[in-house]
């Protein structure tokens, strides 16, 4: 039998619940991935894009691809296959009260999370560095 080997990744699990408390799911991800900041720009981008797509379209007609697309993006925003789960919801082009599509309002909530979490972490690894060298600071000072 092998040995198991345990790393720490950093993924959190978020529960998503609608705005009366039910819970709709739970999904997990790494919010200060590296990669995300990238994925997150791209997929922002093509949502905030898509008003542009379908400008003088056939809504109905071209409703498919685009809702394919914003799956494709979800799951790449995350690396992993989520958009299903979100998307089981509502549709993602579905315009909530305030104008926002849910796709867009995923992309927002999402876009917090990751800001919050990388300054939290790098904060935490800053105070992780002082510890380090602050014997050595002190030298310099005393100097």
């Amino acid at each position: 039998m092998a040995e198991k080997i345990t790393f720490n990744t950093g993924a959190k699990n978020y529960e998503i619940v609608d705005q009366d408390g039910n819970e709709l799911g739970v999904f997990r991800f790494i919010p200060t991935d590296v990669g995300i900041l990238n994925r997150y720009k791209e997929t922002a981008a093509f949502f905030a894009s898509v008003g542009d797509k379908i400008k003088g379209e056939d809504l109905e007609e071209i409703l498919p691809e685009l809702e394919k697309e914003a799956g494709e993006k979800i799951d790449f925003l995350f690396g992993a296959p989520v958009s299903e789960n979100f998307f089981k919801i509502t549709h993602p082009f579905t315009i909530l009260e305030d104008g926002q599509t849910f796709a867009e309002q995923i992309i927002t909530v999402i876009g917090g999370i990751i800001e919050k979490e990388l300054a939290e972490r790098e904060k935490k690894q800053q105070e992780r560095i002082e510890k380090y060298t602050a014997k050595y600071t002190k030298k310099d000072e005393a100097k």
